[in-house]
């Protein structure tokens, strides 16, 4: 009879183990993803992820805000999840400073020296495009074009000029810019640099493109008066009145983050990983300022570029 008890209690105590081990593992999130807001562009990223990535995986979002951020970041140290994976230059920002002992792959970041993002744990895929990529379409596209101005505000933005100048002259070109301080200095810039250039090259900065409005009344429409093309920095830019721009799908750069997680998941160390520039890059072009332009230089249309109509 005895025997019979013990049979029993040892028969319910695996099942309870058991029960609890399937719990854990329903609900233990293996993979950790923080993203800096809750935006169609990293939601698209995630959904690349997921198509590479079957394991589980927890979404988090900080929502614009640093100190949830920092909460996040915290309950991951405790729950130590396989691997973080964080979208936008916020949340990238925060995991790399505040998770050290776990594998963090961060993405969607444009220009991530800027943000101090990178360390032995940390990698991931950038969402700019490589310099010498962007000056090699420039030259194919507008062959005629020598002189290409920048108004810039920011130190991130000064590095990648420099890099641009560096380099500019392999392809025949030379870079013209100025830097500004304040917004109001802009229309003043604008006009200078119009008046030094033969082309535009519109590159994201936190304060000369933070206005939508202002890039395209400002910018991009004085330019387009003196029918220089400007070249945009992503498919909006296009829409707005630049010639063409470089980009790259956004669910296309989270299968590439996916596929540079799986390699981490299999045993291989971050450090180990090259931060990777988006590997499909696309071409948009508009087509009405393309009849507005072409009278200042030739403008070659590669053949696999994609034409926005307008509306």
């Amino acid at each position: 009879y005895m025997n019979k008890i013990n049979m029993i209690s040892f028969k319910s105590a695996l099942i309870c183990v058991l029960l609890w081990l399937f719990a854990v593992n329903s609900t233990a999130a293996e993979i950790a993803v923080v993203k800096s807001k809750d935006i169609e562009p990293y939601n698209a990223a995630i959904s690349g992820f997921k198509k590479v990535i079957r394991e589980n995986i927890s979404e988090n979002n900080m929502d614009g805000d640093i100190k949830k951020g920092i909460a996040i970041t915290d309950r991951l140290r405790t729950e130590k999840p396989n691997l973080v994976v964080s979208l936008g230059a916020e949340a990238s920002y925060i995991t790399s400073q505040n998770i050290k002992t776990i594998p963090v792959v961060f993405s969607m970041v444009t220009n991530p020296p800027r943000y101090n993002i990178g360390d032995g744990n940390v990698t991931g895929v950038r969402l700019d495009i490589p310099v010498k990529t962007q000056l090699g379409f420039y030259r194919e596209i507008l062959p005629d074009v020598r002189k290409i101005g920048i108004i810039y505000s920011d130190e991130g933005t000064k590095k990648f000029i420099d890099e641009a100048r560096h380099l500019s002259a392999q392809y025949d070109m030379e870079i013209v810019s100025i830097g500004i301080k304040e917004m109001r200095e802009l229309p003043q810039a604008v006009e200078k640099i119009l008046s030094e250039s033969d082309s535009l090259w519109l590159l994201f900065d936190p304060l000369v493109t933070s206005s939508p409005r202002i890039v395209q009344e400002v910018i991009i429409f004085k330019a387009l008066q003196k029918k220089i093309p400007v070249v945009g920095f992503n498919k909006w830019s296009v829409t707005a009145g630049s010639l063409y721009c470089l980009y790259s799908e956004y669910e296309d750069i989270g299968r590439q983050t996916g596929e540079m997680a799986d390699r981490i998941l299999r045993g291989e160390n971050p450090s180990s990983i090259p931060i990777e520039s988006p590997r499909d890059v696309k071409i948009l072009f508009n087509n009405k300022v393309l009849d507005r332009v072409v009278s200042k230089g030739r403008v070659n249309m590669p053949e696999k570029a994609y034409m926005w109509q307008g509306e």
